[in-house]
């Protein structure tokens, strides 16, 4: 699949602000929530990812919205009932920080990365709508981010 020059674009600057933004978040936060309850929500955000990663490293789809060529359709594992388990684990593992570590400007930041996620989420899926003949009926049968809520 070749993206148009804007799509390459809006690509890049996606995945750029999501991956500095992560990075960034994580050297000014602290990496181990306060309490035991949210250390191991912390903790399943981790599980998730790792899972998820493992899945998709089978289907040569990339971190990256854009699909890579000969790429699959995974619908098996987490991607079963969530069609973007990275970006729940993201949600799941850092959220527990925010709430533990309170500081407004940490949490305002998180809320840039979380919208930055949400944008990346909607150009991904209209990649993949085009890339899968089956995406559409994979939508249908899964949730976005978070099972019987979005």
């Amino acid at each position: 699949m070749e993206l148009t020059e804007k799509q390459k674009i809006i690509n890049a600057i996606l995945t750029i602000i999501q991956y500095l933004g992560f990075a960034i978040f994580l050297y000014f936060s602290p990496w181990v929530a306060k309490g035991l309850f949210l250390q191991i929500t912390e903790l399943l955000g981790i599980i998730l990812a790792i899972w998820a990663v493992v899945v998709m490293n089978k289907s040569k789809i990339s971190i990256a919205p854009q699909p890579r060529k000969n790429a699959t359709l995974v619908t098996n594992g987490p991607y079963a009932i969530i069609r973007h388990p990275m970006y729940t684990s993201i949600i799941i593992a850092i959220t527990p920080l925010i709430i533990s570590h309170w500081d407004n400007y940490r949490f305002f930041f998180l809320m840039f990365l979380y919208m930055n996620l949400i944008l990346k989420l909607f150009f991904e899926e209209s990649l993949l709508r085009n890339f899968f003949s089956d995406y559409d009926e994979y939508m249908k049968k899964s949730w976005r981010i978070i099972p019987k809520v979005f």
